[in-house]
């Protein structure tokens, strides 16, 4: 493994068709508009949807399912959309009308947000989260750098949550070792076509802390472990 070489997020997510349930901290979102993009532009047929809320991006088509995208497009759908009933009064998106498995039939890849963290670096999940979709291929876990050091309960959505995985003081800092603990303890992700991403990797001093969070974490669990812009589509794997 060269530790120098980066990876666009559109080669990790090539990697396994189908539907890819995307959980955890801050990021989530820009993962889904920069990865759905990245596979339109290479050929590619891309569905963006939530299994709970998700605010749509403004500048992909939307629809609240396949027979309205198809009918907005004059038939054929498009290369890129995101598909949700609308939620009155939130500006968010709920699950869209059809089926999984119609959707995953339909698009060469169906990007799904599986939970919400309410814009924290860091998630802790309920007994009712998070929504994995039915036919999911794969899991993607993404963890936001910025929150690393920076007490508990200012940086995790459900601190109560975490604090019941990882025995944690509740303003202690959210170290790399801590969130790491955090992640293994609920078992959400780890099998081998599942992806850890550290997100808001934007200087050395976020990488370091990236880097001590992939050395904890790659002890309990065996999915590659990356880190990076997923703007950039600039991804460097650490473990």
């Amino acid at each position: 493994m060269n530790p120098n070489r980066t990876h666009a997020l559109t080669d990790l997510l090539q990697q396994v068709p189908g539907i890819t349930a995307v959980i955890g901290g801050g990021g989530k979102s820009t993962l889904l508009a920069c990865g759905g993009r990245g596979l339109a532009a290479r050929g590619s047929t891309a569905i963006l949807a939530t299994s709970t809320h998700m605010l749509p991006a403004a500048d992909i088509a939307c629809a609240r399912g396949l027979a309205g995208q198809r009918a907005a497009a004059g038939g054929a759908l498009p290369a890129l959309c995101q598909l949700g009933i609308p939620e009155e009064g939130t500006g968010k998106l709920a699950a869209p009308a059809d089926a999984w498995s119609e959707l995953a039939d339909a698009a060469d890849f169906v990007l799904v947000e599986a939970d919400g963290s309410r814009g924290l670096p860091f998630k802790a999940h309920n007994e009712y989260e998070p929504v994995i979709p039915d036919g999911c291929a794969r899991v993607i876990y993404v963890v936001g750098a910025s929150g690393f050091g920076a007490p508990v309960y200012d940086v995790v959505h459900r601190p109560q949550v975490f604090r019941r995985l990882t025995d944690c003081a509740p303003y202690e800092p959210a170290s790399p070792a801590l969130v790491a603990r955090g992640i293994a303890a609920e078992g959400l992700v780890g099998m081998p076509d599942d992806l850890v991403i550290v997100s808001q990797v934007e200087d050395t001093g976020a990488l370091d802390a990236a880097r001590a969070f992939a050395v904890e974490l790659a002890e309990v669990i065996t999915c590659p472990i990356y880190a990076g812009s997923l703007r950039a589509e600039a991804l460097v794997r650490l473990a």
